[in-house]
């Protein structure tokens, strides 16, 4: 499994417009091809921050088959007019108390 997480940085003003937005089209992500978990955290320091975390079987689900898809449109035009900054993503994945990894890093078993 990989790990998205997606840092938004919200124009001021415009923070719970965009946690609307927010709520109507995460659907999208929610109904994706190999999507198993979304959720959405603030910053407490910076509440114009926002960080997404989406579980994904793989990444190419994310950056293959999601970003090519309608529901990747819907959702950037949901929400895309409330970012001060073109969102910044990276993969991780979990690295266990013992020390090995849980998946590699490509998320393919």
């Amino acid at each position: 499994m990989v790990l998205s997480i997606a840092e938004f940085l919200i124009r001021p003003g415009d923070e719970e417009a965009f946690v609307a937005a927010y709520h109507r089209a995460v659907r999208y992500i929610r109904d994706a091809e190999g999507c198993r978990s979304v959720r959405l955290s603030r910053s407490v320091e910076d509440p114009c921050r926002f960080f997404m975390r989406v579980d994904w079987e793989t990444i190419e689900a994310h950056t293959q088959v999601f970003y090519r898809s309608e529901g990747f449109v819907q959702w950037r035009d949901a929400v895309s007019g409330y970012f001060l900054d073109p969102p910044v993503v990276e993969h991780v994945v979990e690295i266990p108390e013992n020390g090995h990894e849980t998946d590699n890093p490509s998320g393919q078993s």
